[in-house]
């Protein structure tokens, strides 16, 4: 351990280099009232909120956001491990991931928790997920949220690594008018007991039973995340995704189909900026752990209606835009979500997030990725 003052009036900065990694502590006190020994001491107390996590598990990590986690984590060269059954992947085998990272491809709940010794991180992702997506789950999804959650936390617990959890901003319910959602706000279950309702009501039972894992076990640690419309290169419209599906609409051009009215307000934030934010929990020092955190681009509130007719300007496309009934494509399971804007302060003040994107640069992306695809 090397260790380095640089004299700055009153205050120390200290450096330490631990195998090439550099850390700034301040210690806000001078020199003189220190020995070598405070300094290590209070060194050992403050390491563990900098210390790079090397190993990733990432489960889900082929999925769409999946897949972006993998991308940014290999940006600080991390050794990266994902283990997807292929359910509702968004990149194929002949991506260039699969040279960069080990996949495992398999059910999780197939794998023995004790064979993840040598990670530093777990990000579970593997969920169902998407409107649509989500429909062929009822009556088994509540289960396997449920059995796969805690396998990420036994893998956790048991291997002493942090748990990073992506859980859902489905989880506030309804409100009968549009409010910007705080991670304290009530969660609110309205209506009959759709299939929305059990994947809502299984990912905060999830959450309830991260966070009561933690007081039982004080050195479980973890972060909730609750990202809101979550949309950019690489989403595809199978699960029921509404901006990709236009989009796709639009190139061929087709009819747009806008569910009832298309009035109902989303804040469409890019993959990257939700990303950024899971990354940034991460490196959070310790008093921002064990918390749970919005993720989502409030400035980026728009309507459905909104959304089609800026993807028909981008695309040029003749497509119409008609209003249809959902219930009468997908059937009795489907509802709409209600309207969900978050409330992003939290991590704006604590973790310094700041979403790079706005709506009709995520649309743009968008349209980009598709037409790059479809002029192959």
């Amino acid at each position: 351990m090397l260790i380095k003052f640089f004299p700055l009036t009153d205050i120390e900065f200290v450096s330490v280099k631990i195998e090439n990694f550099i850390l700034p502590i301040n210690l806000n006190v001078r020199k003189l009232d220190l020995t070598i020994y405070q300094i290590n001491m209070i060194m050992i107390v403050n390491l563990s909120c900098y210390m790079k996590y090397n190993k990733v598990l990432i489960t889900g990590g082929l999925g769409f956001l999946g897949y972006h986690c993998v991308e940014r984590w290999l940006e600080d060269d991390c050794e990266i491990t994902v283990v997807d059954n292929l359910s509702s992947n968004a990149v194929n085998k002949d991506n260039l991931i699969y040279d960069q990272v080990s996949v495992i491809e398999d059910n999780i709940l197939n794998l023995d928790v004790k064979d993840f010794s040598k990670f530093d991180i777990i990000l579970h992702l593997a969920s169902p997920v998407g409107p649509v997506g989500v429909l062929k789950h009822s009556g088994t999804m509540g289960k396997t949220i449920i059995d796969t959650t805690q396998w990420a936390i036994d893998v956790s617990r048991k291997n002493k690594m942090p748990l990073i959890y992506i859980s859902t901003s489905e989880i506030y319910g309804y409100r009968e008018q549009k409010t910007k959602l705080k991670e304290t706000d009530d969660k609110i279950l309205h209506g009959d007991f759709t299939v929305r309702n059990e994947y809502s009501i299984s990912k905060l039972l999830a959450e309830i039973i991260i966070k009561n894992n933690s007081k039982i076990d004080k050195d479980f640690k973890f972060q909730i995340i609750r990202p809101f419309n979550v949309t950019g290169k690489y989403q595809l419209p199978d699960g029921g995704f509404v901006l990709p599906r236009f989009v796709n609409q639009a190139l061929n051009d087709e009819d747009i189909t806008v569910y009832y009215d298309g009035s109902q307000l989303r804040a469409f934030t890019w993959v990257k900026d939700i990303v950024e934010g899971i990354y940034l929990t991460t490196k959070a020092s310790e008093e921002y752990w064990n918390e749970i955190w919005n993720i989502g681009n409030e400035n980026n509130e728009k309507s459905i209606k909104y959304l089609a007719e800026k993807v028909i300007g981008y695309t040029k496309s003749n497509s119409k835009i008609v209003s249809v009934d959902p219930v009468e494509i997908h059937g009795e399971l489907f509802a709409e979500a209600p309207e969900k804007i978050p409330d992003s302060t939290k991590i704006r003040s604590f973790l310094n997030w700041e979403p790079k994107k706005s709506a009709d640069e995520v649309v743009l992306e968008v349209v980009n990725y598709f037409e790059g695809i479809t002029n192959k």
